[in-house]
């Protein structure tokens, strides 16, 4: 029996990712309540981690957020006081790509690629971010090489910031969660400060517009959250 080539199984996770992506026919509610408490949350305790981690203020810091879409995190890191000049984004689809360049500025770098074959140098970023991407590829070998990709390109006591769910979502078969275990294992050597957040769907939409404050406590109750957020920090290597 022939053995796949490692391009081969690199590119055959990339299109099933890519087709997953595209038979994918969400209906945000932009306007819901839900949303608004999701979307406030996830920022307010970015940035607590960001402080905590001592990278703010974010102007001289180099960022490369891995799967970037549209470019929303990367609009948000700008708010936040990074030049768009240091801004880099990669992703493997053209259509979010072409969204992104209509909305960020200029001199914000997006570049269509694969995350498991980083085209960057070693150690040029102080930030890498990865939002959801990690739970939409199913091949653990896959997984690992993003994850090393991604260490590869860190600068020595740079951070890595994750967002991504540790469920399983039963409606989804393309996707896989997460679990703090496997975060262990893909960034062996490194520090981790990861927090559970994101109220389960269902519970979320229906408490958010009834009382604003019962949705802050559950946000805080770990068996009702749905994602990891935190900071994987790239430890220094002393010879």
């Amino acid at each position: 029996m022939q053995v796949p080539e490692q391009g081969d199984v690199l590119a055959a996770e990339a299109a099933r990712v890519a087709q997953a992506y595209a038979k994918r026919n969400r209906a945000y509610a932009f306007v819901s309540h839900g949303y608004e408490f999701e979307q406030q949350d996830r920022e307010r305790k970015a940035l607590v981690l960001l402080r905590r981690h001592k990278c703010m203020p974010l102007t001289d810091k180099t960022i490369l957020e891995v799967g970037c879409g549209s470019g929303a995190w990367i609009q948000q890191f700008i708010r936040w006081g990074a030049r768009p000049e240091n801004m880099t984004g990669i992703d493997l689809r053209p259509e979010p790509l072409t969204k992104a360049r209509q909305t960020l500025p200029a001199s914000v770098r997006l570049q269509l690629g694969n995350a498991a074959a980083l085209p960057f140098a070693g150690g040029l970023f102080d930030i890498v971010l990865q939002s959801t991407v990690f739970t939409s590829v199913l091949d653990p070998g896959i997984r690992q090489r993003i994850a090393s990709e991604m260490l590869r390109v860190l600068k020595p006591g740079g951070l890595i910031l994750w967002y991504d769910f540790l469920v399983n979502n039963p409606r989804n078969p393309d996707v896989r969660g997460v679990r703090k275990r496997e975060i262990f294992s893909l960034f062996n050597g490194c520090r981790f400060d990861l927090q559970r957040m994101t109220l389960v769907p269902p519970v979320l939409r229906w408490v958010a517009p009834r009382s604003w404050f019962v949705t802050y406590v559950l946000s805080h109750v770990p068996p009702f959250c749905t994602h990891y957020m935190g900071v994987i920090t790239k430890l220094i290597t002393r010879t």
